[in-house]
């Protein structure tokens, strides 16, 4: 197991907070390590908002605190009462993100052994300065150390699911995999499409400073869009072979090798696509195998019709595979489309498209 980047920032993020508590002889100090491990978010542009948030949500927290205090008292129900009415403004607000540490905030202030009526508001202010510090150091680590690179981790995470989905894809129309395995692997491929979804939502938040790096990050962020809707499409296929695994083996054999045979280098292409993507394939190579897709594409359509003409087929049986043929003549063109895009995105604006590709040594968190 890998120890993730996220991880590391908000043992960072902490160590800073509570460093600088120390130093100004704030206390408690651990109310800015609570702020910072709260705070810790997984993109700077989340990171920012919940700055912003996270200082506004513990300002009204505290200020509610210490109205409660003044005028009705701290009695475990009154502290009950209050934290619902807290939770009641941040909801209102559409400051859901910062409920567990505004509620710390004015949990704090309200059952702590304050001193004095006069020094309570310049206490209650401490601890919101301490939550504040938190917040920030937080923010500065995510800005400053381990800024989180998406687009390597989106590549890299959509290069290993793609590579498992070829393998399934394979062993499924091989009639050899095990059933159970499958339906496991299915589930773990629905977790993996969401967290690269993630990885893509996050890499979009990214800010751009420039109107050129902008449409730089335009013209990635529609590359990788198209990268995740070729692999949800091969996801489609693996799917549909899993649903239709009895008429799918009571097909011909001849077609059955056929559909194989033409589906193979159709993943044998989306892969060449993939890897040219990060500079791996010589241009002139994969050219000649852009001539193939298309005979792969119209070999399993032109297959598909001749074998359901003939009076011998099961034609009930031969038209519950219609929706997986479409899915693979569909997949075949999300590669071409893809391709093109790639293509294009490496011919112009060269300098302004270029982006480095690297595999992470942190895991994706």
């Amino acid at each position: 197991m890998r120890l993730g980047a996220r991880s590391l920032k908000t043992g960072l993020a902490v160590t800073i907070a509570l460093l600088i508590a120390t130093t100004l002889h704030l206390t408690p100090p651990t109310m800015a390590g609570i702020g910072a491990a709260v705070a810790t978010q997984p993109s700077v542009q989340q990171s920012i908002r919940s700055m912003f948030d996270n200082i506004q949500g513990n300002l009204l927290g505290a200020i509610i605190a210490v109205l409660f205090v003044y005028f009705i008292g701290t009695s475990p129900i009154i502290i009950g009462l209050a934290v619902i009415i807290v939770i009641a403004i941040m909801l209102k607000l559409k400051l859901q993100t910062t409920i567990t540490l505004t509620m710390v905030t004015a949990i704090v202030i309200m059952v702590s052994d304050t001193p004095s009526n006069q020094h309570f508001i310049l206490y209650s202010l401490d601890r919101v300065i301490l939550v504040i510090i938190g917040v920030l150091s937080a923010t500065m680590v995510n800005l400053i150390f381990l800024p989180p690179k998406y687009e390597n981790r989106f590549y890299y995470n959509i290069l290993n699911q793609t590579t498992e989905l070829f393998k399934w894809v394979r062993l499924l129309s091989q009639h050899a995999s095990e059933n159970t395995k499958i339906k496991s692997e299915l589930n773990q491929f629905d977790d993996t499409k969401a967290k690269i979804f993630n990885f893509f939502q996050w890499y979009k938040e990214e800010r751009a400073y420039t109107r050129k790096q902008r449409f730089a990050k335009y013209r990635t962020s529609v590359v990788f869009k198209h990268m995740m809707a070729t692999t949800n499409r091969l996801h489609d296929i693996l799917k549909s072979l899993d649903r239709n695994e009895n008429d799918y083996n009571q097909l011909p054999e001849d077609f059955k090798i056929t559909l194989r045979k033409q589906l193979d280098g159709l993943m044998s292409y989306h892969e060449r696509v993939l890897l040219k993507f990060n500079g791996k394939i010589r241009r002139q190579h994969h050219r000649e195998q852009m001539k193939e897709n298309f005979r792969h594409k119209t070999k399993i359509a032109e297959s598909f019709i001749s074998y359901y003409g003939k009076d011998e087929v099961n034609k009930e049986e031969w038209l519950n595979l219609f929706p997986l043929i479409s899915l693979i003549v569909d997949y075949s063109q999300n590669i071409e489309h893809l391709d093109l895009l790639i293509e294009s995105f490496q011919t112009y604006h060269k300098k302004d498209n270029k982006i480095k590709l690297k595999l992470d040594d942190f895991d994706s968190l």
